[in-house]
């Protein structure tokens, strides 16, 4: 199984003491779009040591390291391939990745190839449905 913690020590030195210091990388832009899309299914995280959660140890390490950090964690999913961001805020949020665990260590120009895949699938899909019931109906209207 893949894991990846997204923790940065050289984040842990203040650049300015009028804000905390968040030792996670920011999610924003198109970085951020992509990732939603790729990973839909949204949930917080109340209980991440629950003897029946499937979020790996070293993953929930990193989870429990984080929670001082942000009002919130959520995970983020699809299938085998989960991640736990960082949430800070209600009207605005902003959002931090914490770490990801599954099945694959995707970059972000991976994502976005595979969602366009996904996206003409659907398409092709789609249209075939309507070919073949529209081939149907005809065969129905000829006795066919």
């Amino acid at each position: 199984m893949f894991i990846e913690t997204y923790y940065d020590e050289r984040a842990a030195v203040p650049a300015s003491t009028s804000e905390p210091v968040i030792p996670y990388p920011e999610l924003s832009g198109e970085e951020l779009a992509v990732w939603q899309e790729y990973l839909p299914i949204r949930r917080e995280i109340r209980k991440p040591f629950s003897r029946f959660n499937t979020i790996p140890d070293l993953a929930i390490a990193e989870i429990k390291k984080a929670t001082r950090s942000f009002d919130r964690i959520e995970i983020w999913s699809r299938a085998n391939d989960p991640m736990a961001v960082g949430v800070i805020g209600e009207g605005k949020p902003r959002y931090f990745s914490i770490v990801r665990w599954g099945d694959a260590k995707l970059t972000v120009e991976q994502l976005k190839r595979r969602l366009r895949v996904e996206k003409w699938l659907l398409l092709l899909t789609a249209l075939g449905g309507i070919g073949f019931f529209a081939v149907t109906l005809v065969a129905l209207a000829f006795g066919g």
